[in-house]
């Protein structure tokens, strides 16, 4: 067996290890009731000289954008729009900074003026917002009538963008025909280069840190295992919580390679608080009284030469940052249809859930998915996709490129569902699949897939070798170990294919079902399960294959000119 299948203990090389909950968001929202926001204001057309009848797109954007400030100088909390169809200048999108508020379009359509913009959006939920719902109404593009040829690419043309927000609720809403996604999201909070800057609280260079540790007492100890900052940084400006983590390009594990480290706290005369371990990318809470932080890594040393792609070389570590993307989100019924890019293009964000939406007919420029989560890598975190339904996306349902702690369950997919290698800590169950490809990539293994039905698709289960933006610990040169991801309780019917790296079903339902022992396959362990017209077919190339069948009911045919690859080597439990 290949190291990285059978040996767990050595992803701890750099010190402990530990995988959290995911935290799901609360519902219902306090914005929930519309009934306790009884303070409402209309929106005053003729004093904002906003018109309803697609029409002057420059003084309606300006007009709303006064009228919904202006609602808040009357402490209202519930804001409606009257019926109509509000032309949106392309250079003038609808802001939303409100708090305990509703925002309620009442069936009206916020439509995009025609222009040709790679870039723009219609409506914008921005850092401040919070406890604020946007509900009953359609938000539409250009895309039919876009103009194209003033430039190259026109993909960033979006529907509604949540840069931030925090507790949000958004409901009930028809996004269409936008040239780019008809929802994107952020993952700093910022609007500008100044915000963004506001954000960064340090920047952490190799000349910051030296060897040795921290003892319990906060005290510094030698260590040839460890690093750790010389100097603490000052916490006064972050607000009561950070975050450290390579937190700019691709984002990932460049130069501090585990996702696990120590911040050890101090106060104003730095007498020791207590130490927390934490992991880069998410939020640690400052104790009270807390001013000054050490912080510790579990490594020797850091190269200068980045681990993996996406990284400069020689430049800084990591940053301490107080990001604010839009967090607490309830994103719920939904609909999503006929975008140019994407239906939902999460880029950042923490403890949303997204549920009982439809995705449908998005596609027309890479990626062309229903749903894509990408360009937020690892700031997408703790994130339920539950009980939507997907159909006749271009390019397929669902792709998953990075993210930690993700829950994908109840779903109902007919195209292609793609989890690459880098997300960490992901769970699929009770989905149904009814077409398309299913391909699941791990190179941490922590992941659980389980209850899932299968039909009338193909399937794939990869151990991905080919990176190392993981958040395991290695030395130079040395490769994890890895477990096979283990599927219980599948269902699966009419799988034209099932290939990849490791095969571990247990409990399952397997009618109909063709595994293809190809070049990179090593493993086909199958218990506890009913067999059905299904076989393995050996291809002549590859590695040996430790194959273990038992407690079935029913039996498996094997075929093949590799079927000389196969070992009958017993796994260790």
């Amino acid at each position: 067996m290949p190291a990285e299948a059978v040996n767990d203990a050595s992803r701890t090389a750099g010190g402990d290890y530990f995988v959290p909950e995911i935290v799901i968001t609360e519902t219902p929202r306090t914005t929930a009731d519309a009934e306790k926001f009884q303070r409402v204001y209309v929106l005053e057309l003729e004093r904002f000289n906003i018109h309803t009848d697609n029409s002057h797109a420059v003084e309606t954007s300006n007009g709303i954008n006064q009228a919904l400030q202006h609602a808040k100088t009357l402490n209202a909390n519930r804001i409606v729009f009257p019926k109509g169809i509000y032309q949106i200048s392309e250079l003038d999108p609808v802001v939303i900074d409100h708090r305990q508020t509703i925002i309620d379009l009442n069936g009206a359509t916020l439509q995009l003026r025609s222009n040709g913009l790679a870039k723009y959006s219609v409506i914008e939920i921005v850092d401040g917002a919070e406890d604020v719902r946007l509900t009953n109404g359609h938000i539409r593009g250009d895309k039919d009538t876009h103009d194209f040829s003033t430039g190259r690419g026109h993909e960033w043309g979006h529907g509604l963008v949540l840069h931030g927000g925090q507790g949000v609720e958004v409901d009930h809403l028809t996004v269409s025909h936008v040239t780019g996604d008809g929802v994107s999201t952020r993952n700093s909070g910022a609007r500008t280069r100044p915000e963004l800057l506001e954000k960064i609280k340090y920047s952490v260079y190799p000349r910051h840190l030296e060897q040795g540790a921290f003892d319990s007492a906060g005290a510094k100890v030698d260590s040839s295992k460890k690093m750790r900052s010389i100097e603490p940084f000052d916490l006064t400006s972050c607000g009561g919580q950070f975050e450290f983590g390579y937190s700019t390009g691709y984002l990932g594990y460049p130069f501090i390679k585990g996702r696990l480290y120590q911040a050890h706290f101090y106060d104003a005369k730095m007498k020791f608080i207590e130490m927390q371990k934490c992991l880069q990318f998410r939020k640690v809470t400052i104790p009270d009284n807390a001013q000054f932080v050490h912080l510790e890594f579990n490594q020797p040393a850091v190269s200068q030469t980045p681990a993996h792609a996406g990284a400069a070389r020689g430049t800084f570590v990591g940053r301490i940052t107080n990001f604010r993307p839009p967090c607490d989100v309830h994103f719920h019924h939904n609909t999503l249809f006929e975008n140019r890019r994407l239906g939902l293009g999460f880029c950042g964000g923490n403890r949303w859930l997204i549920e009982d939406n439809l995705f449908e007919r998005n596609g027309g420029t890479a990626p062309a998915y229903g749903i894509d989560f990408e360009d937020g890598w690892e700031l997408m975190q703790d994130v339920v996709v539950r009980n939507n339904r997907f159909k006749d996306n271009v390019a397929g349902d669902l792709v998953i490129c990075a993210g930690s702690e993700l829950l994908i369950e109840d779903n109902v997919f007919e195209g292609n569902v793609i989890v690459h290698g880098r997300p960490h800590n992901y769970t699929f169950r009770n989905n149904s699949y009814t077409g398309g490809l299913v391909r699941y990539t791990t190179r941490t293994g922590v992941a659980s897939i389980h209850n899932n039905t299968y039909k009338n698709c193909s399937l794939s289960i990869l151990f991905d070798d080919k990176a190392v933006a993981d958040g395991l610990n290695r030395s130079d040169g040395e490769q994890v170990a890895t477990p096979p991801l283990m599927l219980n309780g599948e269902h699966l019917q009419n799988v034209s294919k099932v290939t990849g790296t490791y095969f571990k079903f247990t409990d399952a339902t397997l009618d109909n079902v063709h595994f293809v022992a190809g070049q990179e396959t090593r493993l086909i362990d199958i218990k506890n399960s009913r067999i059905e017209n299904s076989s393995i077919q050996y291809e002549p190339n590859g590695p040996p294959v430790i194959v273990e069948i038992k407690n079935t009911l029913g039996a498996i045919s094997e075929h093949g000119a590799g079927l000389k690859r196969k070992r009958n080597t017993l796994l260790p439990e």
